[in-house]
């Protein structure tokens, strides 16, 4: 279910139409930095962050752009008022999850299978014995996901929230380098009509209308086609190359050189080359978990 949200979520997102907002050139000390790991050797939230911030390279404005700096945050100061994402979240949850949310009050066969921890393809039962059993195994399942569901939107909405001063920065600065002073003039004319009032208002929400919802579900089949062409394709283009090295690959004064540069033992190169060796080789299973499909 969790996993549900958060594509329906994301998708709305992209679906906004949400200018790309620019960040500060990535330095050499945060990626660096990036490459740190926390207490359970992982990368930290901070050390992600930073490490997806060095892969887009921002220009610094010119002289000129900079010039046109406070007219492009008056653009967006009037395109997203504060607030705005926290409505925009507001209006998804409600609108988009509430269908999800009714389907999801009674368990599945998935749902039961993955209770009682077998395969799905193991349970032969129709959908009222899924219920009947689902609400053995946990009755006071419709409040625990009203409750997780609530618990969601208040994250998420907060989240939301801290990104808006950033991304408002951000689409201020790309608008100063995209669009020109007459340009900018004629925009923040446009804005202060009250059509301009009107969609700055509307725009942003019109990502979880179930019209849009729906056509961009309908496509989805397509979409998944596309992806399987795209990765035939890849595998197409990069069929001449050799394959990475293997362990056995390796000269021994290679193998010296990696363990030495990389501060690991030749044994513990040898294990980790040889299992990144054999995932390389095993094709990703399916996923049948029940929280990827929409109940």
């Amino acid at each position: 279910m969790r996993k549900t949200v958060a594509a329906l979520l994301g998708s709305a997102l992209i679906l906004a139409g949400s200018p790309v907002w620019a960040n500060t050139p990535g330095k050499t000390t945060q990626a660096a930095k990036a490459a740190e790991k926390d207490s359970a050797g992982e990368p930290s939230d901070v050390d992600v962050a930073a490490m997806m911030k060095a892969m887009f390279k921002v220009e610094p404005l010119t002289a000129e752009q900079r010039g046109r700096l406070p007219q492009a945050e008056a653009v967006i100061a009037r395109m997203m008022p504060p607030g705005t994402l926290q409505k925009v979240m507001g209006g998804m949850f409600d609108r988009m999850l509430g269908p999800v949310m009714a389907k999801a009050e009674t368990a599945d066969s998935s749902d039961v299978a993955r209770a009682l921890g077998v395969e799905a393809d193991a349970l032969e039962i129709d959908s009222e014995e899924a219920a009947r059993v689902g609400a053995i195994l946990d009755p006071v399942r419709k409040e625990r996901q009203e409750l997780e569901m609530a618990a969601i939107q208040r994250g998420t909405t907060a989240a939301m929230s801290a990104m808006e001063p950033g991304m408002r920065k951000g689409m201020a600065e790309a608008y100063a380098a995209t669009f020109t002073t007459p340009e900018l003039s004629d925009i923040d004319r446009f804005f202060q009509t009250p059509s301009g009032t009107a969609f700055a208002t509307k725009s942003y929400a019109l990502a979880s209308d179930p019209r849009i919802m729906a056509a961009a579900m309908e496509g989805l089949p397509a979409m998944m086609a596309q992806m399987k062409a795209v990765e035939e394709e890849t595998k197409a283009a990069t069929a001449k190359l050799p394959p990475p090295r293997t362990y056995a690959d390796l000269t021994a004064e290679q193998r010296a050189e990696i363990a030495r540069i990389t501060g690991l033992k030749e044994g513990a190169i040898r294990e980790g080359m040889e299992r990144a060796a054999t995932e390389r080789a095993t094709p990703a299973p399916e996923s049948d978990d029940a929280d990827e499909h929409v109940h």
